[in-house]
């Protein structure tokens, strides 16, 4: 089969030559599929029964530690912690401030629009910066493996001329990049991929600080980070962690290097920080089911309200978190966190270096994370935005693929298409 045969017009091609339409007998097949989904779910019922119940143990033994946590005072609490080495959490001297464990958002609005003139109000003449990034992966259809990884970013000046700057950085990964060896064999690796992905997003944030550094004065900018600070995921790629710790360090210096304020959000987060703390404070059994964000929610007497978060704690994390420290510098406890209720679900996850709070602009800072937030409908609109600006799609997909399939061809590379590849379009 040519090279230059675009992927799309081969998928097209060998369902038109296959004659394949979907009939009856599928939709019956479709029905089977169905039935034996509620069959095998059915035979693990004891199982989620099993896991229900131990969750809402867990989680009644951790709210009554955490009712008694409102009433004690943080000396006593710094003291019960002092000897565990990575207690999960440390409190700062906001730990004061917190009524009822919550640090109320002092603003009410009436309506959506009440909220917006806020939010505009907030933000104008803020610069908020976001960079994501997105990847076409390799695939074993070409003998060739060949990746793509972007880097997308947004600025937005929120000046009343509406000045604003999107951009994408491209980089091809070629089989040098992309081949592991296992013994014998040989394996296109997708983790370095995902590596390469992040290492060009916290490149991408750490070249805007220092872009802003001579920024100052009242309206400094704000770089958000979609993802934690403390990135424990990077835990289980044993090969790769020191590589995402080289990629973090530099980010974190520069926020402090640059007094850039640098956000991590996290929408939706397991995080157990809080969690192990209480379990280290009122020597609980450890806590299998239940994380912070379930049970902030429920921190205040009355809930939280929009807006309303915790005091902001240090990270004192077991994992990863130790090993934030080179040469130069020492992060360990050099992070901090919170809570904050940004939708009616449960509380968003906030990370940011400790020197934003130990500089006194953490309020100001959160004022830009809930305008953000309001301004992007429920997530802040700079991470949503740099999202929407590198996402890829299926059609971006197969237009690399016959991008690629043109460039072999230029130079006389020999490009073949695996037999199982098309043998599944066939199938379809």
């Amino acid at each position: 089969m040519a090279a230059l045969l675009r992927w799309r017009f081969i998928e097209f091609y060998i369902a038109k030559e296959s004659g394949y339409s979907p009939n009856n007998s599928d939709r019956t097949e479709v029905m089977i599929y169905r039935q034996k989904i509620i069959a095998a779910l059915e035979s693990k019922r004891d199982a989620f029964a099993s896991f229900d119940k131990g969750f809402q143990e867990e989680r009644e033994s951790y709210s009554d530690a955490l009712n008694k946590l409102k009433s004690t005072p943080r000396t006593e609490l710094e003291s019960r912690l002092a000897n565990a080495p990575t207690p999960g959490a440390i409190p700062t001297p906001e730990y004061d401030k917190g009524v009822d464990g919550v640090i109320s958002f002092p603003q009410k609005f009436s309506n959506h629009q009440e909220a917006r003139d806020w939010a505009l109000t907030t933000l104008l003449d803020r610069k908020t910066f976001a960079a994501d990034g997105s990847q076409i992966m390799p695939t074993k259809d070409f003998s060739v493996p060949v990746a793509i990884v972007q880097v997308g970013w947004f600025e937005n000046n929120h000046s009343r001329d509406g000045q604003y700057v999107k951009d994408t950085k491209v980089e091809v990964l070629t089989p040098d990049d992309l081949f592991t060896e296992t013994g014998a064999d040989r394996q296109i690796s997708e983790a370095e991929v995902n590596l390469r992905r992040f290492q060009l997003e916290t490149a991408r944030l750490c070249e805007y600080m220092k872009e802003r550094s001579s920024d100052n004065g009242l309206n400094w900018p704000v770089a958000f980070f979609d993802n934690t600070l403390v990135i424990s995921f990077a835990e289980r790629f044993k090969d790769r962690r020191s590589s995402y710790i080289a990629s973090m360090l530099p980010m974190l210096q520069c926020s402090e290097q640059t007094r850039v304020p640098l956000v991590g959000y996290v929408d939706t987060t397991f995080a157990r920080d809080l969690t192990n703390m209480l379990q280290t404070c009122f020597e609980l059994r450890t806590a299998k089911k239940v994380h912070d964000a379930i049970l902030i929610d429920g921190f205040a007497t009355n809930g939280m309200s929009w807006g309303d978060r915790t005091p902001v704690y240090v990270c004192a994390r077991d994992g990863i978190l130790e090993e934030y420290v080179d040469d130069s510098t020492d992060l360990r406890r050099r992070i901090g966190f919170l809570y904050i209720k940004t939708n009616v679900g449960l509380p968003a996850r906030v990370d940011v270096p400790l020197w934003v709070y130990e500089a006194g602009l953490l309020d100001e800072v959160l004022d830009v994370v809930r305008a953000e937030v309001i301004v992007g409908n429920g997530y802040p609109y700079a991470i949503e935005t740099a999202d929407a600006v590198t996402a890829i799609s299926q059609s971006d997909r197969e237009i690399f693929l016959g991008v690629f399939q043109e460039f072999t061809s230029r130079q006389k590379i020999d490009l073949r298409y695996s037999r199982k590849a098309l043998s599944k379009v066939r199938r379809r």
